[in-house]
């Protein structure tokens, strides 16, 4: 799928919301920092039940904004290979630079669109993603692509938020910022934040040939853990 056709599925309030947090990088960075809850814990047991193997797995995180989770992976396991990919370039640049202070060789951040991974990254035994849903159109291909770039056998973690007005505060306060920036372009912020039902959430990580998926509650998130068949090659020989 090249970049024409992603660029096909954009609506104007995801364009909005997602340069709206390109403008605002510094302050999406702080709340992704100390406000939003810290999963690791959680993410690591999921994708790494068993501990972690191979000392040269890959992790992806999609949407890494300024690269929280990578870059937290990348300091408690030095050998794992982490890419995070977010189309924010000055989040990207903000994740890059706070890895390169902490001197994380291991980890490298990518501009890009979620909705073509395959297009920037090779196969990842491990992908990681949080709060993306919230600001992607066409949710279906970006679950299609996760699914995609993950070898056999390998695992997702999605986490997306339930607390409307909690999600919708950080949006609102980069709104306000931006009117008071003379300089700043005005984004619209939709009046609520998207967030999915926990049915329409199951369906949509239900809608991939996932060998087992897990749904999840934590405090204000929903999260699916899902794997994809260890055998998934054969398997595709064989229906084909």
């Amino acid at each position: 799928m090249g970049n024409s056709a992603c660029s096909l599925t954009r609506t104007d309030d995801e364009s909005d919301v997602r340069n709206l947090c390109d403008e605002c990088a510094w302050l999406y960075a702080f709340c992704r920092e100390y406000l939003f809850r810290d999963q690791t814990e959680e993410i690591m047991q999921a994708i790494f039940p068993y501990g972690v193997v191979s000392k040269h797995a890959s992790i992806l995180e999609v949407g890494c904004g300024p690269g929280f989770y990578s870059r937290r992976f990348a300091q408690r396991f030095p050998t794992l290979r982490i890419i995070g990919i977010d189309r924010s370039a000055r989040l990207v640049s903000w994740a890059q630079r706070r890895a390169s202070a902490n001197n994380l060789a291991n980890c490298v951040f990518l501009k890009g669109d979620v909705e073509c991974l395959s297009d920037y990254v090779q196969a990842v035994d491990a992908v990681i993603s949080s709060r993306l849903l919230l600001v992607v159109a066409n949710r279906p291909t970006v679950l299609a692509e996760m699914f995609r770039v993950l070898k056999p056998g390998g695992r997702l973690f999605l986490a997306e938020p339930t607390a409307t007005f909690k999600t919708q505060l950080p949006l609102s306060a980069m709104q306000l910022i931006t009117r008071l920036i003379p300089s700043s372009r005005r984004h619209k912020v939709p009046q609520n934040a998207v967030i999915l039902p926990s049915l329409e959430f199951e369906d949509l990580v239900r809608s991939q040939p996932w060998s087992r998926v897990s749904i999840q509650m934590f405090d204000d998130y929903q999260c699916a853990i899902c794997e994809k068949s260890p055998h998934w090659q054969h398997e595709m020989r064989l229906s084909n």
